[in-house]
């Protein structure tokens, strides 16, 4: 774990040290401390997969997070404040979010910001990079400044699941916070999404992106392995996202993937030029692996079995 304190350093260098050290481990932004001569400050913070938690306690002061600051971003990154002590009033995009212990609220690394605290105040801060956050939360600039209460419902849950990652951060093996990473994410956008009840705008881009994602199931209908996950995985997206693309759509992506390898068996049984192939080939040329299953699930979608559909409407042959 990363450490840094004001504590020992002569008064008159603790400021410009702690500007130097939150440039460092945040973003390039300046602290302007309500008075001078009291002014102490540390942080801590650890990896956590491909985020970073970090945990800054300092004396009463203001942060701002200028245009000029924000123009000299190098990555695109959110930061997922959530309050341990005392209150924050985070300020970004006309949009204000008074927060109180437990209390989370979103801003955007690459715009301004400001951060108030008349008291000690201590935060904890996860630091998402942009890819990572789309995964979970397709628009998170529509979120920007909005709280979510830690006292209820789903959004306590992800600031209490927050608060003990952190107590835990330190000495975690790679691989288990990068899971668990992932998991925080999860919880953060299912919080948003049941307290404001947000969904994806239809956009140019969600549209195309969804246009892609079909021609990928199209073009793997016969992978028998060919499942939500492994659809999420090749757009390098969660499966939590991938369901919200589709969530104006009628159908699950799941459900999608089985009514159009049906179609296609449904095709294929009708044609002539299969009449030789058995109905479990054909199936199981299309991804499905359970005779049995295949069956049970034609038949809810087509009101009888693959057989006597095959003889109702298969086309007489030609002599």
């Amino acid at each position: 774990m990363l450490s840094y304190s004001t504590r020992d350093l002569p008064a008159a260098a603790k400021v410009s040290y702690w500007n130097d050290v939150i440039t460092d481990v945040f973003t390039p932004m300046e602290t302007k401390p309500w008075e001078k001569d009291g002014f102490e400050a540390e942080v801590h913070a650890a990896q956590l997969g491909h985020l970073w938690l970090a945990n800054p306690v300092a004396t009463p002061g203001t942060v701002v997070r200028s245009r000029q600051h924000a123009s000299r971003s190098k990555e695109h990154r959110f930061f997922l404040h959530m309050q341990m002590k005392g209150e924050l009033l985070l300020t970004q995009d006309g949009k204000e979010a008074m927060l109180s212990e437990g209390d989370l609220v979103l801003c955007d690394a690459t715009q301004p910001y400001t951060l108030s605290y008349r008291e000690a105040c201590s935060t904890l801060v996860a630091i998402v990079p942009a890819d990572a956050m789309r995964k979970h939360l397709p628009t998170p600039e529509q979120i920007i400044g909005l709280k979510l209460t830690g006292q209820k419902g789903l959004s306590q849950t992800a600031s209490v699941m927050l608060k003990s990652l952190w107590n835990v951060a330190d000495g975690l093996p790679e691989e288990i916070g990068a899971r668990i990473a992932e998991d925080l994410l999860d919880v953060f956008a299912a919080a948003w999404a049941s307290t404001y009840g947000l969904k994806i705008a239809d956009t140019a881009t969600i549209s195309s992106r969804r246009l892609h994602i079909r021609r990928f199931i199209e073009a793997n209908l016969r992978d028998p392995d060919l499942t939500v996950r492994k659809v999420a995985a090749a757009f390098g997206i969660s499966t939590r996202y991938l369901h919200m693309l589709f969530a104006n759509d009628d159908e699950t992506v799941s459900s999608y993937i089985l009514r159009r390898r049906l179609e296609a068996c449904v095709k294929q049984l009708v044609d002539p030029l299969w009449r030789r192939r058995t109905i479990t080939e054909i199936a199981f040329g299309w991804g499905f692996n359970n005779a049995t299953h295949f069956a049970r699930v034609f038949r809810d979608h087509y009101g009888m079995t693959p057989r006597d559909y095959r003889g109702a409407k298969a086309s007489p042959t030609v002599i």
